[in-house]
């Protein structure tokens, strides 16, 4: 089988490629709510790559937002608040784009997080 056979796998077209890789990018921005919104409305009509891929992601952004609402503990105190919001910020842009990138090549993309929604 050649590569090119194997990457069509995957998903079942090229819009739901382009649909996968918009809301990878799109979670940069909207955290949560666009991963959700795909896995609400499209769960049923997604490939089994494509639906596996969206729930990690959404399980990524809603372990992001747990750890965001961790910082907001007035206990916790300001500087690691002031220090770890931007920092979680950061760390979601650089694992969106990586994963964003391994979509485009039609690999599968890690991104670490509690599972939330299992399968």
């Amino acid at each position: 089988m050649s590569e090119d056979n194997s990457k069509n796998i995957l998903f079942k077209d090229e819009s739901e490629k382009t649909l996968v890789l918009l809301i990878t990018i799109l979670s940069i921005i909207t955290g949560f709510i666009a991963p959700l919104v795909l896995w609400i409305f499209k769960k049923n009509e997604l490939s089994d790559f494509s639906k596996n891929f969206v729930r990690k992601l959404l399980n990524f952004e809603l372990t992001l937002l747990c750890v965001c609402i961790i910082f907001l503990i007035p206990f916790i105190g300001p500087i690691i608040s002031v220090i770890g919001g931007p920092a979680v910020w950061i760390i979601n842009i650089i694992y969106c784009i990586i994963a964003a990138i391994a979509i485009s090549d039609s690999k599968e993309a890690n991104l670490p997080s509690y599972k939330f929604i299992k399968e």
